[in-house]
């Protein structure tokens, strides 16, 4: 019903039509809050939290930007670990790596094992096995097998690594080699369209059956190239000024070959240019997609009973410190802000999700597999033994005193704790009877990560020291524990702690 600006309509007849209304179709119409949910989850591939327009107006989300106004975004969000496969192994179990085992990125080739996950239940185990239709349209790398239908996904639309090696998954436009439910697929365009695209006919398909569908795009992961042209151009004149290519940090980078490679800083700045320009139009090309899938999902009147979540495995340096990457960036590793920061924003039905928060809570990733959980009212089959808490009760807008006390993150032999002022990161030793090495920073300033302090003495320091040892205690096994690192299956050829 539509009602012309200037003009109103009796309030009483409003109401007395309302009341027909329900009256007469009220009874044939299953109550909508009896309806199982759906999910679309949108995950990107080394997007940094800053990367999106909420944070900076010159960066063009504008989709992503009406489901955090709209819903909730989540600014201290984090991911568990820096580096793609063992943060989406956290986001699938609800663990962290040392309790799933997974600890760095998986090399089809260069991985001593196949099934990193056995044994683990995953959030599309608990979907699948209570009536949704699940399906996956994209980047999964949280384990080596070509096809793991058995792991509750109806469909699997993924990448065929036999057919082109491991970077052509990474193609965002041209000829990308695919694998759908284990059977070979060539597609020539921009793959991100692809993966929409398939989404959306996945939902169309689902039917009456309640969905669970997650599109795992790989922008913006480098190459930085190959976007489209429309896209990068709108960059060029400002991208170096969103990130300024910085000097480097304490720690030894690998980007030195990038630098390096570069004969001038006049050269250097072009080339930086040009990389954040890729990389934002990666980030503008995802936002598009996010378009496409709110509309089929209005279209086909099943947004106000969908819950969005978008957000990133890990955050993403390009050009901060002086840095190309993420946690493997440099060696040693590291867990800087900006390689664990990421971006939360979930939008969801409006008499449970209030518009317009913005929250500070300390949330990470691993958080998301309790919540589905909770807004499906699916209860897991056995003691979920990870740290995971549920949004629920932050998405209607409650406030909760102490949500988290700390942020906790790891790599390797890396372990972090944070309280949003001081940040410990502890390197543990190959041998046990080896002392540690520690790290101090304070944050608060921006990139106040270049240079370490001395540690606090006192309460503090022995207080964040303590919390540090008890939770990894508590969130580790014996046989995944990345304080045994040296002794776990091999991931890949390059482990930064090796």
């Amino acid at each position: 019903m539509t009602i012309e600006k200037g003009k109103q309509m009796d309030k009483n007849k409003i109401i007395g039509l309302t009341l027909g209304i329900w009256l007469f179709f009220g009874p044939l119409v299953k109550p909508f809050a009896d309806s199982p949910p759906n999910f679309l989850v949108i995950m990107t591939d080394d997007q940094g939290k800053w990367a999106l327009g909420q944070y900076d107006p010159r960066i063009q989300t504008p989709n992503i930007d009406y489901l955090a106004q709209n819903g909730v975004r989540f600014d201290e969000a984090i991911s568990p670990v820096p580096v793609c496969s063992p943060a989406r192994a956290s986001f699938f179990t609800g663990k962290t790596p040392s309790q799933h085992g997974v600890h760095d990125f998986l090399s089809t080739s260069d991985s001593s094992q196949d099934n990193w996950l056995e044994g683990e239940r995953l959030i599309s185990d608990e979907l699948s096995e209570n009536g949704y239709a699940v399906g996956l349209f994209g980047k999964w790398h949280a384990d080596t097998r070509d096809w793991i239908g058995r792991e509750g996904f109806d469909e699997f639309l993924t990448y065929d690594e036999r057919e082109a090696g491991w970077i052509n998954q990474y193609l965002h436009s041209g000829r990308v080699y695919f694998s759908r439910n284990g059977i070979p697929e060539k597609y020539t365009g921009i793959q991100a369209r692809f993966l929409a695209e398939n989404a959306i006919r996945f939902i169309t398909r689902a039917g009456a059956k309640p969905f669970a569908t997650f599109v795992m795009f790989t922008q913006p992961h480098f190459p930085f190239a190959a976007l489209p042209e429309r896209l990068v151009e709108s960059y060029r004149s400002v991208g170096s000024e969103i990130v300024q290519l910085e000097p480097k940090g304490s720690l030894a980078s690998r980007a030195d070959r990038v630098q390096d490679s570069v004969a001038n800083a006049e050269d250097l700045e072009k080339v930086h240019a040009e990389n954040i320009a890729q990389y934002l139009a990666a980030v503008t090309l995802v936002d598009e997609q996010v378009g496409q899938l709110v509309d089929a999902l209005e279209s086909r009147d099943l947004l106000k009973n969908t819950y969005i979540i978008f957000t990133s495995d890990h955050g993403h340096m390009t050009g901060q410190y002086g840095l190309y990457g993420k946690g493997n960036a440099t060696r040693p590793q590291n867990l800087y802000q900006e390689s664990i920061n990421i971006p939360l924003v979930i939008y969801g039905p409006e008499h449970l999700v209030k518009r317009a928060q913005i929250r500070q809570e300390f949330v990470n990733l691993y958080d998301l597999f309790p919540t589905i959980l909770e807004l499906s009212k699916i209860e897991f089959q056995t003691h979920y033994a990870g740290p995971g808490k549920s949004l629920v009760p932050l998405l209607s807008g409650k406030e909760i005193k102490d949500f988290r006390r700390y942020q906790y993150a790891e790599y390797g032999n890396a372990r972090m704790i944070h309280d949003g002022n001081l940040k410990l990161v502890r390197y543990y030793k190959q041998r046990p009877e080896d002392s540690y090495r520690e790290i101090w920073f304070q944050l608060g300033a921006k990139k106040s990560e270049r240079l370490p302090i001395t540690a606090p003495e006192g309460k503090i320091g022995l207080e964040m020291r303590s919390a540090l040892e008890r939770f990894f205690s508590r969130y580790e096994t014996s046989d995944h524990s990345g304080r045994k690192i040296w002794d776990l299956p091999k991931h890949n050829g390059s482990e930064p702690w090796r």
